[in-house]
């Protein structure tokens, strides 16, 4: 048998909480001394607030806890445990994704007054013939984008794409904005050649030649972008050449299941631009 002060500790809570327990009817101790009004827990108990401080931890109120505790099977709270803490991973990584993207904002507005992004260069981008699927966003942003992402590579998977096709290099994103604020998401694999058959919703299309502003920067999505556009953007004027009124394309060189996944990850940023002659005629 233990003390209030000993099982208080082993069960993580405060003796406070074991008697207002206690007096709404919640977790009766075992033995209460008729002498010294003492109380005192069985080993038993431990499973009882266990139980307790679980249902709690599902965000139970304790009238809910207290209906619910002599009716719910272990199997069934561990099951509610489950899920929310696959609720509660989700949420830290939508705070680890938006921490990340402040700093990166951060990073940027520190560079407004200093020297402009060193890593960008002009490249010239060939042709290239992809298979292409698609998906809505509700707008930029990565907690926008990346849902849309990760169910598009889900479904390159799920078409069995890769065998399919011989691949010609990594995947590339870009985006097509129409009326509104939905933004068309395309998920683009390049290959070597046009398929002879493809599922649908999947499509073959060819990427125009471009030239391009381009930054490779390594990291989380949300802590490259969208600030890495705003580099290229900045380089692209500071040289005296216009944006290209078109999507930039960003292409996944060394990826991840998931797009989300905090994990080190690469991508090569292509942002179109014209030369002054060439906006000249336009």
């Amino acid at each position: 048998m233990f003390s209030i002060g000993e099982f208080a500790r082993l069960g993580g809570v405060s003796v406070r909480t074991l008697r207002h327990y206690d007096e709404i009817g919640l977790l009766r101790p075992a033995t209460v001394d008729a002498d010294t009004g003492y109380r005192g827990y069985s080993a038993a108990q431990l499973g009882q607030i266990n139980r307790i401080m679980a249902l709690k931890e599902l965000g139970l109120s304790l009238a809910q806890v207290r209906r619910l505790l002599d009716g719910v099977t272990l199997g069934e709270l561990r099951g509610m445990l489950l899920l929310r803490r696959a609720q509660l991973e989700h949420e830290i990584d939508q705070h680890k994704n938006q921490l990340l993207g402040v700093e990166g904002r951060l990073r940027s507005i520190a560079r407004e007054d200093g020297m402009p992004a060193d890593d960008i260069v002009a490249k010239t981008i060939p042709a290239t013939g992809v298979v292409v699927i698609t998906g809505r966003a509700p707008g930029f942003g990565a907690g926008n984008i990346v849902p849309v992402v990760n169910q598009l590579v889900a479904q390159f998977d799920q078409l069995a794409i890769h065998e399919r096709v011989k691949e010609a290099g990594p995947r590339i994103i870009f985006y097509d904005r129409e009326h509104g604020q939905d933004v068309t998401v395309f998920l683009a694999l390049p290959v070597t050649e046009p398929p002879a058959d493809l599922p649908a919703p999947a499509s073959y299309r060819v990427l125009p030649e471009i030239e391009a502003a381009v930054a490779v920067r390594s990291g989380p999505a949300a802590s490259i972008f969208p600030m890495v556009y705003q580099d290229l953007v900045r380089w692209i004027e500071e040289h005296g050449y216009h944006p290209f009124q078109g999507s930039g394309r960003e292409v996944w060189v060394h990826d991840k299941d998931d797009l989300s996944d905090p994990g080190p990850q690469v991508f090569e940023i292509q942002l179109p631009f014209t030369r002054q002659a060439a906006a000249d005629q336009n």
